[in-house]
């Protein structure tokens, strides 16, 4: 499954969630005309091929949205803003902005397929573990993205909280 679909997929079920939440207390669906409906359930519309606009580095709690915002980055080419998703702002991906953009600018279209995650603890640190292979074209790169954080320790910097790329097997 493609970034695209997947993200789609995801404001379909985001959508539904809050029509469902803003529905929960109430039995009246609104049918076309404007006229209300009573004990009636409708479900939304959902909107095909909407993607979010590429984000600064999250600050999500949640690995997978933050993967998500990574994904989109990539496939808009904002190589500034996927170097940023590296722990310290970048610098842990072992090399400078430049020399990261001019290896990932390698890429033509890039779309990415994200696997399930996993989740560990260790001395310390929370690690999400996640298959992804980035589809250029006809090209297919399979790898691991690892993601990082430290669990919620006094005197822990927000850069250190903030869920990071720690490694990745993906070569452009």
């Amino acid at each position: 499954m493609g970034l695209r679909t997947m993200l789609s997929r995801m404001f379909a079920i985001t959508v539904m969630s809050a029509v469902s939440f803003h529905l929960s207390g109430c039995d009246r669906v609104v049918k076309e005309g404007g006229q209300a409906e009573a004990g009636a359930s409708a479900a939304p519309t959902s909107s095909t091929d909407i993607l979010p606009r590429a984000v600064p580095p999250s600050t999500s709690r949640d690995p997978q949205e933050v993967l998500l915002s990574w994904a989109k980055a990539v496939s808009l080419k904002d190589w500034p803003t996927v170097y940023g998703y590296w722990g310290d702002k970048g610098a842990k991906s072992g090399m400078t902005v430049d020399q990261f953009t001019a290896a990932w600018s390698k890429l033509q279209q890039p779309d990415l397929e994200i696997g399930q995650g996993r989740q560990e603890g260790a001395a310390g640190s929370l690690f999400y573990s996640v298959p992804v292979t980035i589809v250029d074209g006809g090209r297919r790169i399979p790898g691991e993205v690892v993601l990082r954080r430290v669990n919620d320790v006094d005197g822990a910097t927000p850069e250190q909280l903030r869920w990071h790329i720690e490694s990745t097997t993906l070569r452009p």
